[in-house]
């Protein structure tokens, strides 16, 4: 009885432990943030600039979210491994991150501000605990 206890014991640990072996892309790809979260900039327009904001990937800041300012309006919603691209007049603009959920904090946000021209395209990093913007250097 007791064999036949550990055996099935080893056969569940063993189902459960192969599990862990599958690897995906989740923690390495960067996917563009789902539609119903993106909100302005959208459609390109004659003269506009570019902006691209990536957050970065990884296990922690998941249970955070980073709200994407720009000149003060309420953007875009990102999840960690998300990306999304805005088409703005040019000029100068204000960029700004908050962060909401598990990683919320008075006070916690960041600020870029970055001057575009016609055709010109800008990316900005959020890192993967959605805690910190900055411009990318190219």
């Amino acid at each position: 009885m007791k064999t036949m206890h550990l055996m099935t014991i080893a056969v569940i640990g063993a189902a459960v432990l192969a599990g862990c072996g599958v690897e995906g892309t989740h923690d390495t790809a960067i996917r563009d943030a789902v539609a119903n979260r993106v909100f302005l900039y959208q459609a390109p327009g004659a003269g506009d600039a570019t902006l691209q904001v990536v957050r970065a990937n990884g296990y922690f800041g998941g249970g955070c979210s980073s709200q994407i300012l720009i000149d003060d309006k309420f953007a875009a919603q990102l999840e960690t491994g998300e990306q999304t691209t805005f088409y703005l007049p040019s000029g100068t603009h204000t960029v700004s991150l908050q962060n909401s959920g598990a990683c919320r904090k008075p006070g916690d946000h960041a600020q870029v501000s970055t001057t575009l021209g016609a055709g010109e395209t800008a990316l900005l990093e959020v890192n993967k605990y959605g805690s910190a913007l900055s411009q990318a250097k190219r």
